[in-house]
């Protein structure tokens, strides 16, 4: 969860440097197994990213939703508005954005997706991170990584848009419709797959019925039953 006082930018820049000095200080070391991911995918309004952030802390691993599109766009040598087109959005939705304005746009959603599996491919290898949306639990073997959907009845996702946005009622539904579509489309487009395939994940939680806090701990206990050991990490 994001404070007012601080930028963006900031807690970017801050969670982005703190994984760089994590690798510097492990580079070198055993070539033991890495703690494995938690991918976080979520539809819009279940609040997946706040327990994603949750799970994070818990287990003192880095966090990764807005932070990778910086990420991504670190590894290109740009700016992140580059990318902030295409991440996670549907292609059709790109075209219209993009037709007019940019004749011929210097970077696609092909360029996009590259960056992305360089990045979160290198954060597999590091290790110890929660990742959320975009699809990654599709990129990465399975066997490493602990699959998280985090859903939501409509309706309760639409009252808590209505009320963290302060949205009318139809145009919170709108959102969260249009939302859920382009994720859908999304990973569809990259994948070939559809986001809610039950085999796609290892864990779902429904956040109408289960708190926040609660959730937290039923995935933290899933990831320590799964990976024991291994899914030990220090803080810096």
């Amino acid at each position: 969860m994001e404070r007012s006082p601080r930028s963006t930018s900031a807690i970017v820049d801050e969670q982005v440097q703190r994984w760089l000095l994590q690798r510097s200080k492990e580079a070198g070391k055993s070539p033991d197994r890495p703690p494995p991911l938690i991918t976080v995918s979520r539809q819009f309004g279940a609040r997946g990213a706040e327990l994603g952030h949750r799970v994070a802390e818990r287990l003192g691993f880095s966090y990764w939703n807005r932070e990778l599109l910086a990420e991504i766009a670190r590894h290109a040598h740009t700016n992140e508005q580059v990318f902030a087109a295409f991440d996670e959005h549907h292609r059709a939705v790109i075209a219209d954005t993009l037709s007019g304005i940019i004749p011929k746009p210097a970077v696609g959603p092909s360029d996009y997706f590259r960056e992305l599996a360089h990045v979160v491919h290198d954060l597999a290898r590091h290790g110890g991170g929660v990742v959320v949306g975009r699809g990654i639990n599709f990129m990465l073997d399975p066997s490493m990584v602990l699959r998280l959907r985090v859903v939501a009845s409509p309706e309760a996702r639409v009252r808590g848009v209505m009320e963290r946005e302060h949205l009318a009622e139809a145009a919170a539904r709108a959102q969260v419709a249009e939302a859920d579509r382009d994720r859908r489309d999304f990973v569809r487009d990259h994948y070939g797959r559809e986001i809610d395939d039950p085999t796609a994940y290892d864990l779902w939680i429904n956040t109408e019925t289960i708190s926040i806090p609660a959730a937290a701990e039923v995935v933290v206990a899933a990831y320590r039953g799964r990976f024991g050991d291994i899914g030990k990490v220090s803080r810096i």
